[in-house]
């Protein structure tokens, strides 16, 4: 097993060694070690109404070669409505590597912790913006898919001949929806 941990290790760390710059451009050429940490909201129907979640996330990993990044993450989402703790696998593809700005497609899967475990998915399309450092920023606009989420609230109520009534309520929350993101690269 120490083994194994070892060369994983090392494999990762020579990666990093491809990091370059454009020479016509300046721009540096992703490679080796990246993290990332994003921010953003998530727009979801809710009760006939809408709503809107705040998340921030932070994912680790490296990029392979040029255009192709993987990595681990994990991110908090929260509202008033509930708190989720999604751990996901993420796969980043950048399509102008060398350009300063550049779209790329992002997908994470994995599954969420909180009152409920369940599925999570999140297909990002967007644009990132490089430096000629190590640094880079993302706007991403993502479709985000979680199973439905079992909520309960206790609901109190009077009857005609005035007797207070007092039940506790479950109801299903489905809060997938659109998701606007704001991230950071180094």
């Amino acid at each position: 097993m120490k083994k194994i941990v070892l060369t994983l290790l090392m494999a990762f760390f020579a990666v990093g060694a491809f990091a370059q710059n454009d020479e016509t451009t300046g721009v540096r050429i992703p490679g080796g070690y990246q993290g990332f940490v994003e921010m953003g909201n998530t727009l979801w129907h809710f009760d006939k109404n809408m709503s809107t979640t705040l998340q921030i996330s932070t994912t680790h990993g490296c990029y392979f070669n040029e255009h192709l990044y993987a990595g681990l993450g994990a991110a908090y989402e929260w509202n008033n409505e509930y708190g989720l703790l999604p751990i996901y696998a993420n796969i980043r593809y950048v399509i102008m590597s060398r350009t300063i700005v550049s779209p790329i497609i992002s997908l994470r899967l994995g599954s969420y912790l909180g009152d409920n475990i369940g599925a999570y998915g999140d297909l990002a399309v967007g644009v990132r913006f490089a430096s000629k450092r190590d640094f880079a920023v993302s706007i991403l606009v993502a479709g985000t898919y979680y199973d439905k989420i079992t909520s309960s609230y206790y609901d109190e109520w009077m009857d005609a001949q005035g007797y207070w009534h007092y039940e506790n309520v479950e109801r299903k929350i489905n809060p997938s929806g659109i998701a606007v993101r704001v991230g950071i690269e180094w």
